[in-house]
């Protein structure tokens, strides 16, 4: 079982020696027998069947309980990336069985994807990796949701736009609450193949920063907005301010990362040039993964920042369609703000400690 990933670009600086990589692996094959098959779509439907929307509780539940019947390498396998992280920042798992898959859906909020047997399965393996949970902002708090093109968003920084890049960014930099890793089930690839998924680990990206510049990160010099999507959410299009915040913080040979290039902003103008670099860096750090139909990505949402490159929607019912869930390490960090002590986070960004008055 192959635990490398090719790697298209190589960055101009070595990259951190073989000793200081991470061992977890990057790529995993999965290989089932018709047998197993058959079980995991069983225990998938089973889950399907709690509906993840209405009972995200029960739906989390079972997924936990039917990972027993995944294979012993995946499992293995996913728990060493969990342990370990990856040398690209996150972890390919090929050949997910995703059944049968409808016409892409119009519109993310009507959920369709979380009926399908491919929702069980998804919410099965990652499982493995972390709990599920989600924001009352973003589409009522969904644990899983429909990644897929809309019309009028083409060219927005959000997971529903197409024909522009989405930016290289960690997901909800805004927040203290944000994912330990994100998780993406291909179910459809793009007409053209052209949409790739970027992975920018932080291991390839600090051997090309300045050592000044990695200084300036480490210090509460920048600020970031609220995500579009959480500010329809809340009944807004007022940006939110956030801030001061670290980009880099904890280790300095393998430093975590917050920021989002579409909406961090240095507070300064040698912050603003730090930060600069940092994307230019991470820009050409980036390895490029063009996902086909059972491609589960994870992405490190600490120690990788991910983007996605254009590509053209024709809203014909065949367009690029993706599950998107968040995972934590330890639910319990966000009890405060997870009413009844369910999987979903609700609080108002705008009355937040950390908002900036600008």
């Amino acid at each position: 079982m192959p635990e490398t990933l090719s790697i298209a670009t190589e960055p101009r600086a070595q990259v951190l020696n073989a000793q200081s990589a991470r061992t977890g692996p990057a790529e995993l094959d999965i290989s089932l027998s018709p047998a197993e098959i058959d079980r995991i779509r069983k225990e998938a439907d089973h889950c399907v069947a709690a509906d993840v929307v209405s009972d995200p509780e029960e739906f989390a539940a079972r997924a936990l309980r039917a990972t027993s019947s995944l294979p012993v390498e995946l499992m293995d396998g996913l728990r060493r990336f969990r342990r370990y992280g990856s040398p690209i920042g996150g972890l390919l798992v090929r050949g997910c069985p995703i059944f049968d898959i409808p016409e892409t859906p119009a519109n993310p909020a009507a959920a369709e994807g979380t009926r399908l047997t491919a929702a069980g399965v998804f919410g099965i393996i990652t499982a493995m990796v972390g709990d599920q949970f989600g924001f009352k902002p973003e589409l009522g708090g969904n644990l899983i949701q429909d990644i897929l093109p809309v019309p009028g968003f083409e060219y927005t920084q959000q997971s529903i736009s197409s024909a522009m890049e989405l930016y290289t960014h960690v997901e909800y930099a805004f927040t203290e609450d944000r994912a330990d890793y994100v998780a993406l089930l291909c179910l459809r690839a793009d007409h053209d193949r052209t949409a790739s998924t970027t992975l920018s680990p932080v291991e390839r990206v600090l051997p090309l920063l300045s050592p000044g510049t990695t200084e300036v990160l480490r210090q509460p010099r920048f600020k970031t907005t609220v995500d579009g999507s959480f500010l329809r959410g809340l009944g807004t299009t007022d940006p939110i301010f956030v801030g001061p915040i670290e980009v880099l913080s904890g280790p300095l040979e393998r430093p975590r990362v917050r920021a989002d290039f579409a909406e961090t902003t240095g507070m300064d103008e040698e912050a603003q040039a730090a930060l600069d670099e940092l994307r230019r860096c991470a820009d050409e750090a980036a390895i490029h993964l063009v996902l086909e139909p059972g491609d589960l990505l994870f992405v490190d949402n600490h120690r990788s920042f991910h983007g996605r490159t254009p590509f053209v929607a024709r809203w014909d019912g065949t367009d690029r369609w993706l599950l998107r869930t968040s995972l934590t390490r330890d639910l319990s960090a966000s009890e405060a703000r997870r009413p009844n002590d369910g999987r979903i986070i609700d609080t108002d960004y705008t009355k937040a400690a950390n908002v900036l008055r600008v």
